[in-house]
């Protein structure tokens, strides 16, 4: 079951929001408004911080709408193996 699943592309991470999931806390755009910015389109900028910084406040993500994939390395989310 795929959801509203909405697929955003960086260099180097890939950043999957899943609306269906969101649970509307808010953490993703006080915790990094470069990344995450509701008054912009496309509102997830992947480029917007580095790789690490985005995955550490998106494993912070508490609905787990947020999930990534690093295309540096193998390594993914937790959230995005269980389902895997």
């Amino acid at each position: 079951m795929m959801g509203k699943e909405k697929l955003y592309y960086g260099k180097d991470i890939e950043v999957m929001f899943n609306s269906d999931v969101c649970i509307h806390s808010g953490i993703c755009v006080k915790g990094l408004p470069a990344v995450f910015d509701l008054s912009k389109r496309p509102w997830v900028d992947p480029d917007g911080d580095t790789s690490e910084a985005i995955a550490r406040h998106i494993d912070a993500c508490p609905s787990g709408a947020l999930t990534y994939k690093l295309l540096n390395d193998e390594f993914t989310t937790k959230k995005e193996d269980e389902h895997a």
